[in-house]
């Protein structure tokens, strides 16, 4: 059964543009790697233009994925490079992400 990830990443607006840096060089190649083996379905990092609970001093991000199931759940989250990104992603982050799964219910 296909699973959906919803995450939100928060960064300081001064922070914001070495996280997309360090996302587009480390964590999109990953992505890539995911998609072409079959063990993403969609994967995508938006930063939010306004929101419920916007700030001028912060960029959230909304990072969604859908993958086949939780294997690939799993096997994305314990991959050595993604854990590697994670250890210097983390440390700028102003608090921890909001993150939420499940199973999908509805899709097209």
């Amino acid at each position: 059964m296909p699973q959906t990830m919803s995450i939100i990443l928060r960064f300081r607006r001064e922070r914001a543009p070495d996280f997309e840096a360090m996302f587009k060089a480390e964590v999109m190649p990953l992505w890539q790697e995911f998609k072409a083996e079959g063990k993403f379905i969609s994967a995508s990092l938006t930063p939010v233009q306004a929101g419920s609970e916007a700030r001028p001093d912060i960029i959230d991000y909304i990072l969604q994925v859908e993958v086949p199931g939780m294997a690939e759940h799993e096997a994305f989250d314990s991959d050595p490079r993604f854990l590697a990104f994670l250890k210097k992603a983390k440390p700028m982050q102003p608090e921890p992400p909001k993150v939420w799964f499940g199973e999908s219910l509805f899709r097209v």
